[in-house]
């Protein structure tokens, strides 16, 4: 990989550590970050969930930012999940079980695949019946939902933070891809759609550069707008992504 230009698109805070691990491997890297997040102004829902958290069994989360986000709006409202020993937590990946643990908590589940549909078809044997609060992003996929619906339990969503598009003038985006990018990467649905449409309102032609996902939900939103993928990370991981370009460079 070294010397060989790769585009980072995940927001500016997520974006130091897989920076970080692709210069270790002798990458350029430019970065241009396509999502920002913010706390939602109506947490009506998660304040009602909270309230009644003796009635809630699972709580399952699908990133890191929404264990961030989520425990921020726990602790303003003074809650102490020591007095729901019973509560159990599932997380998908190890970095959303990474940030749990920092936060002094541990994870009940863990699907062996990175993805909500395995989890919701793996997590619990005796799932019936039972309330499961799923935090979650404004653009979240509920797809998963019907299988926890199918499965006999009760999902609960409840968005607590907004994935904003960053749009950039036609020049600034005109003059980042005009470096003659190898490899662009993108970490959710999210940073891609919002790429494709910085792209629409430019000159840009996405052509010779090679897209790498992070999983099966962002490259299906690739795939959406009639762009081809040229690898999913396996695991679906920053990891995983780097693995995926080191194989795509040893074939070229």
């Amino acid at each position: 990989m070294k010397g060989k230009k790769v585009l980072i698109t995940r927001s500016t805070e997520d974006n130091k550590n897989f920076r970080e691990q692709l210069e270790k491997k002798g990458a350029q890297v430019t970065e241009l970050p396509m999502i920002q997040f913010e706390l939602s102004k109506d947490l009506t829902v998660i304040h009602e969930q909270l309230e009644r958290l003796e009635t809630i069994d699972w709580i399952v989360f699908t990133s890191a930012k929404t264990v961030e986000f989520f425990f921020q709006i726990a602790a303003s409202k003074g809650i102490k999940f020591y007095y729901y020993p019973d509560l159990k937590i599932a997380t998908v990946g190890e970095k959303t079980k990474l940030k749990l643990e920092q936060l002094g908590y541990r994870t009940n589940f863990v699907p062996i695949q990175y993805t909500a549909e395995v989890l919701a078809e793996n997590m619990d044997e005796n799932i019936e019946g039972k309330n499961i609060l799923i935090p979650q992003s404004n653009l979240a996929s509920k797809e998963y939902f019907q299988v926890f619906e199918k499965r006999g339990a009760n999902p609960i969503p409840a968005i607590i933070y907004q994935t904003l598009p960053v749009i950039y003038s036609s020049e600034a985006f005109e003059t980042v891809m005009s470096q003659q990018i190898d490899y662009l990467t993108f970490t959710s649905g999210s940073t891609f759609d919002a790429f494709y449409m910085n792209l629409l309102h430019s000159k840009v032609q996405v052509e010779s550069e090679r897209i790498i996902c992070i999983g099966p939900s962002t490259a299906k939103a690739v795939a959406q707008k009639e762009h081809k993928v040229s690898a999913i990370a396996a695991p679906h991981t920053t990891e995983g992504m780097i693995k995926a370009l080191e194989k795509l460079e040893d074939h070229v």
